[in-house]
């Protein structure tokens, strides 16, 4: 029994030795991770429902569509405003042509001594030329009246015409002289407007307007005709320049 024993002992010992089954490595797949994502992306390529995905493809489409037109219409509207702004600017700078042509001016030839020069430098006529003189120099509406203004012409008017004497109105010295002794000027084009200067530049009138109306102040006015020929109004004369542009 005791030999038996050992016989089972040493048996026993010698399958423990027994080498045991090699454990199996795995393997990695050809293309390893990248096989992996490729196989999800097919997995993701077919979950996609693409009956709505065409849909929103095409509000997308139609959304860019409607961006486009938009900003197309907007360039569209703002140069059809320019292009109005500019032919508005051009009719009136061609209604005010004539009139920025209608000026006056006044001559020191001493401090006491003035001459008036009204100057139409457009090529037609200009009519009811009215000047309202200053208090200071030829007393409260006091208006000269200048019926016509002839094309390309300049007409001058002596001192003696509006004031009772020469020098009748204030002494100017030559550096503090003002603007002159007319304190606007009315008249009516070709087109039948008429337009207001003064010392701010030109600006329209209503067109029935006249100077009867103007009024000189409070009191009436004094009204006294300019032509060729009266006493105080020097021989009409023509300007170097001329035009309506």
């Amino acid at each position: 029994m005791a030999g038996s024993d050992r016989r089972r002992a040493v048996t026993v010992r010698l399958a423990g030795r027994r080498p045991g089954p090699r454990r199996v490595r795995s393997r990695t797949t050809p293309g390893g991770s990248a096989g992996i994502r490729r196989s999800g992306i097919r997995r993701w390529w077919r979950s996609i429902d693409w009956g709505r995905a065409g849909t929103v493809t095409a509000v997308v489409a139609a959304l860019a569509g409607l961006l486009l037109t938009g900003v197309s219409t907007l360039y569209d509207a703002l140069v059809s405003q320019g292009e109005l702004e500019q032919a508005h600017e051009a009719t009136d700078q061609e209604t005010r042509a004539q009139a920025l042509r209608v000026s006056y001016w006044t001559e020191f030839l001493t401090p006491f001594v003035k001459r008036i020069h009204v100057i139409n430098s457009s090529s037609d006529p200009v009519t009811e030329a009215d000047l309202l003189l200053s208090p200071a120099e030829a007393g409260p509406g006091h208006v000269l009246q200048l019926p016509v203004l002839a094309p390309c012409s300049e007409t001058v008017v002596k001192e003696e015409l509006w004031a009772e004497r020469p020098g009748q109105g204030p002494p100017y010295a030559p550096g503090d002289r003002p603007s002159g002794v007319v304190r606007w000027m009315a008249f009516r084009d070709r087109d039948g407007l008429v337009w207001k200067r003064d010392r701010n530049g030109i600006s329209r009138l209503a067109d029935d307007w006249t100077v009867m109306r103007a009024g000189g102040g409070t009191g009436p006015l004094k009204i006294t005709g300019v032509t060729e020929g009266t006493r105080g109004v020097l021989p009409v004369k023509q300007v170097p320049s001329c035009g309506n542009s």
